[in-house]
């Protein structure tokens, strides 16, 4: 695997790893304690860059679903997994509207996902349709 363990729940990627592919299950979301992480469609459009601080990888575990993206160390970085246990109790602790919010977010997240990368696609053949200028 591309990771190193440093510390109790806590794992460093270098520069330029995965972290998860697209297909992956999806046991952990991960809190981003340093560095940065990029979040790519399957056809390798950049969906959003994640930092210190930031949450990802939290969609797959909340949905049992495997994950819809990949997440790659755009710098070196130290995540601190959060297991798919630990998410649940905590959505399941919350306020009912609060988890139902949340539920809609994540699948609309997963569909505004699908739309970038069907855009992008579609943008990259009418582009290669025009004709150049010399």
């Amino acid at each position: 695997m591309s990771q190193k363990k440093i510390g109790i729940n806590q794992l460093k990627f270098s520069r330029g790893k995965k972290i998860y592919s697209k297909g992956d299950a999806a046991h952990f979301a991960y809190y981003v304690h340093s560095g940065k992480v990029n979040i790519y469609s399957p056809g390798g459009l950049l969906l959003g860059k994640i930092g210190e601080g930031e949450i990802f990888g939290e969609r797959g575990p909340s949905l049992d679903e495997s994950r819809s993206v990949t997440a790659e160390a755009e710098t070196n970085c130290i995540l601190y997994p959060i297991n798919e246990k630990t998410l649940k109790q905590k959505l399941k602790e919350a306020d009912p509207v609060v988890r139902a919010i949340v539920r809609s977010l994540l699948m609309r997240l997963n569909d505004i996902n699908l739309k970038s990368e069907d855009f992008w696609r579609n943008l990259n053949l009418v582009t290669s349709l025009t004709e150049k200028d010399d």
